[in-house]
């Protein structure tokens, strides 16, 4: 795509006529995971992992939304049994999943959100309790030479991921404490890291994260909104330019297209800058286009990059929250 091009709009308009059709695809491939029992986990069984199950769900969830398609959400709620759910608690307050800290309880959070939000069920909170304060605990431990290491991470250890999420879990609880505790937290150790996780640092490609878009994603969300645009303005002044990765160079690389996107929209978000848009377009549409990174391999790409892709298109279908919205 020629980002100077003046059919940019034309390539928005397109892609937004194909994005339930997008959904519905990508829909089908989580759903032949989630409904799998890959492991003895008692509610988040299917799709190899943990973590990949849970996000699994967020998105057939979403799907259903934005689609007003309830099939997907039926198959979600058909893994969401009480029985299950005690179990899972159990194993949580028992240390059992700790692997799955930070990256799949931050996951965890985002389901447990949407969930709620839309359909009302609050029976995710009890677990959401135990993990968000699980978490927590892990963000505020970490030392300076930690918070360093996992700000510039790339897969499973990336703070921003975590703070995000459990900031935006707060926000939906309406914790005011909390929310404060967690903006200070970004304020005084996010925030300083510009030079430590610089927006070329997104340039690799070898995992399944951008970090310097992650703390973008974070600090675009959780900092008030003049410190936000005074940071913005000088952080971004050479503007980011993105080519989406056509041949990935591992497994973990297939989720990268859509996570960049997680980002790109975010600025375009903030900005109004059409470049940020088309980039996002580019890279949802080329990863769209290559099935054999998200469908047709199970093991490597297909238990878990549809999700990746059902949350990118979310967030162009999603009204943007208020600042009058948040409790800070």
């Amino acid at each position: 795509m020629d980002l100077n091009s003046p059919s940019s709009q034309d390539t928005w308009d397109s892609f937004c006529e194909s994005r339930v059709e997008y959904l519905t695809a990508l829909a089908i491939t989580v759903a032949q995971g989630v409904t799998r029992q890959d492991t003895s986990h008692p509610a988040f069984c299917g799709c190899i992992d943990w973590h990949s199950c849970v996000h699994g769900l967020y998105a057939l969830l979403t799907v259903s939304r934005l689609t007003d398609d309830p099939q997907w959400a039926e198959i979600a709620e058909s893994r969401l049994e009480p029985g299950g759910l005690e179990q899972e608690l159990l194993a949580i307050q028992r240390e059992e999943v700790n692997q799955e800290l930070p990256y799949g309880f931050a996951w965890f959070l985002k389901l447990a959100q949407e969930r709620e939000r839309w359909s009302g069920k609050n029976d995710l909170e009890p677990l959401a309790t135990e993990i968000a304060k699980r978490l927590e605990a892990w963000i505020f431990s970490l030392s300076a030479e930690k918070i360093v290491y996992h700000a510039s991470h790339r897969a499973y250890g990336n703070l921003s991921w975590a703070l995000l999420n459990l900031w935006e879990w707060v926000q939906f609880r309406k914790d005011e404490e909390r929310a404060k505790k967690l903006t200070q937290f970004a304020k005084e150790q996010i925030l300083p890291l510009d030079l430590t996780v610089p927006a070329s640092l997104d340039n690799l490609t070898d995992e399944f994260f951008p970090a310097s878009l992650q703390r973008t994603r974070a600090l675009l969300a959780m900092l008030p909104k003049e410190e936000r645009n005074e940071w913005l303005e000088a952080f971004f002044r050479e503007g980011v330019i993105l080519q989406p990765v056509e041949h990935p160079s591992s497994p973990h690389s297939a989720g990268l297209n859509f996570s960049r996107s997680w980002g790109l929209w975010d600025l375009y978000r903030h900005t109004s800058q059409v470049t940020y848009r088309d980039q996002y377009v580019n890279h949802i549409v080329t990863h769209i286009e290559s099935p054999q990174y998200w469908r047709d391999d199970y093991k490597k790409c297909s238990h878990w990059v549809a999700q990746f892709g059902i949350y990118a298109i979310a967030l162009s279908m999603d009204e943007p929250s208020n600042d009058s919205s948040r409790v800070l």
